[in-house]
Parts: structure tokens; C-alpha cells; sequence
């Protein structure tokens, strides 16, 4: 199937209670020149959401309503996915909805290692709606810190019912889980910045921008999380460097919860964006390489008591292994 054939998708997470709704509502009502299509899930034997997603017809809003996306009707979800794919070119984007205790990665997954949905489907990138009023209790649950560490979108809601150092203390937390995700701040759901058309392109500018700047480059620690970067020259043999790298990280996918990186790949005019979510690993064209530009690579690894040192040693056996 060709790229320009596949829908792009946006995952839409967050905490309990913090809007994701109310946030779906606004991108529908600002996209009205768009043909949009919504997988949303609620537990329970009915949903209540479906009743509040404004604007769209009822036979676009795929109601998943036996249980959570990410676990047990994981083969639904799938189904479901490639039974929207016989839309495509009716469809302009899917927003998925996850439960506000959704495990992202499982939710990321399949669109990276699943043959039929790559075909199908391109991951756009994931937004993760965050209270700004619970913060500190909410961000006390595994489920939020890694809606938080996968998202690529960071967008602090409620921020009408905190002061200023509050927020700012907020910014710095979310930085220090994830450094590569930008953040917007919106009170009642209202992300007038937002923009799904360019949410692709942004995403992965924001990711080749943030991971030029020094400051990406040092060990960020939390009481429960690391991220580590790993920055190395040369160009890459690709291939070579898929076969190990995917192997790498599916066999140290409890350690390391997601991997984002620029690659410099021989014989090629373009960089190489690589992102890793659970072991499961996707490549994509990034921008241009402009002449003269020297070749550095850096890989963000972002997980729990990451061993940096034995990901330095393999990755520099690797590199220096012919």
C-alpha cells in the first residue's frame, strides 16, 4: 500500500478526569474541513463517552466498550483498525481515546509491529492530557507516569486553578520524564495551538530540534526513572543497524520503556527517525542532510534503573564491530 494511502493516527491519553473529552470535542469542532473517524473506549456495559463526542456521525465512532483498548479485547482493537482501513481515502485522521488508565505502550505497539497496520496506518504521534489541579497525586500512578514518558504531546490542562510557580514546577517534572515531548498549557480543554494536519511534522521537527540541543545530553534521574542519551559519529549502515537495534531493544524492553533517536544512514540524503516503544521499533524518513552537515547520532533511551553503562559498551561493540 502506498504512504500517501495510509491514515495517520492520534492517540489521545491522559489522566482521570482531566479532559480528554472535552479535548476530542474541540479538535472535531477546529477540524471541521476534515474527515475524522474515533475509536473511544469506557469500562462498563455502556459508554457515556460516545454520548459527549459532538459533531460526528455515529457510524465513524467505534465504541469499544467491553473493556480497555491496550488489554483485553487487544484482538478487537486490532480488528476493529483494520476494518477502518477499508476507508482509507475517506478518512483523513483516527483519534483513539484511551481510558485514563490505559498502558500506552501496549496501545503504541501494534501500529510499529503489527505488518498489517503498518501498512495501513502511520502513527502521528500521542497527546496526553494532564491535570494540572491533581498533578502531584495523579503522577503518583504508574499508569500516568507512562502516559507521560510515551506521549509526544504534553498538554497540561486546568491550569485556571494553579498559580504560575505551580505551573512552572509542573513544566520541570514533565522535562525531567520526558525530554523530548513538547508541552502546551490550556484551561477547559481549549488547545487553540493544536493542529492535526500538523502534528506529524511538528512532532518529529520538535524531535530532531530538542535532540540537537546540549542539554538532552546528560543523565536526567527521577525517583523511579532515567533517561540516558547516547551520542555517537559516523553514518550508519541501516540494515546492519535495524537487525541489531531490534533485537537490542525487544530483549530490553522491561528495562527500557521507549527509545527515540537520529540516525545518520549511509548512501542516504535523508536522516533516519527511530523510536521504540515496548521492543517493538519503527523507522522513518526524517529531513534533509544538508551538505556539510556533520554526522551525529543520538539515541534517548527512557526507562527504569537503566544500566547506561552496559547500553554504552553494546552499543560501542556494535559500532566497532565489523
Amino acid at each position: 500500500m502506498e504512504q500517501n494511502t495510509k491514515i495517520p493516527v492520534v492517540l489521545v491519553t491522559g489522566f482521570l478526569g482531566a479532559g480528554k473529552t472535552t479535548l476530542i470535542n474541540e479538535i472535531i469542532h477546529g477540524h471541521r474541513n476534515l474527515k475524522l473517524a474515533l475509536v473511544e473506549n469506557e469500562f462498563g456495559q455502556q459508554s457515556i463517552d460516545q454520548d459527549l463526542i459532538l459533531g460526528m456521525r455515529s457510524e465513524n465512532i467505534f465504541d469499544l466498550s467491553n473493556g480497555c483498548i491496550c488489554c483485553s479485547i487487544s484482538n478487537e482493537f486490532t480488528l476493529t483498525l483494520l476494518d477502518l482501513a477499508e476507508k482509507a481515502g475517506e478518512i483523513d485522521y483516527l483519534l483513539i481515546e484511551t481510558t485514563g488508565i490505559a498502558d500506552l505502550s501496549n496501545v503504541i505497539k501494534p501500529f510499529y509491529d503489527d505488518q498489517e497496520l503498518k501498512e495501513r496506518y502511520t502513527l502521528a504521534g500521542s497527546v496526553c492530557l494532564i491535570d494540572a489541579s491533581n498533578f502531584d497525586q495523579q503522577m503518583s500512578e504508574r499508569e500516568q507516569q507512562m502516559q507521560v514518558i510515551l506521549s509526544d504531546l504534553l498538554v497540561v490542562n486546568k491550569t485556571d486553578t494553579t498559580d504560575e510557580e505551580t505551573l512552572a514546577t509542573i513544566k520541570r517534572k514533565l522535562t525531567a520524564w520526558n525530554g523530548t515531548a513538547e508541552i502546551q498549557t490550556t484551561e477547559f480543554g481549549k488547545c487553540s495551538k493544536f493542529q492535526l494536519n500538523h502534528f506529524a511534522e511538528s512532532v518529529q521537527g520538535l524531535l530532531e530540534k530538542k535532540m540537537a540541543e546540549s542539554f538532552m545530553f546528560r543523565l536526567v534521574q527521577s525517583k523511579k526513572y532515567t533517561t540516558f542519551t547516547h551520542e555517537f559519529s559516523g553514518e550508519v549502515p541501516l540494515e546492519r543497524f535495524k537487525y541489531w537495534f531490534n533485537y537490542f531493544a525487544a530483549i530490553n524492553q522491561r528495562e527500557i520503556y521507549r527509545i527515540k533517536g537520529i540516525l545518520f544512514p549511509q548512501d542516504s540524503p535523508t536522516k533516519t527517525i527511530v523510536q521504540s516503544v515496548g521492543g517493538a521499533t519503527s523507522y522513518t524518513e526524517g529531513s534533509l542532510i544538508m551538505p556539510g552537515e556533520t554526522p551525529i547520532n543520538r539515541l534517548v533511551f527512557i526507562g527504569k534503573e537503566i544500566d547506561f553503562d552496559r547500553i554504552s559498551f553494546e552499543l560501542d561493540h556494535y559500532l566497532n564491530d565489523e
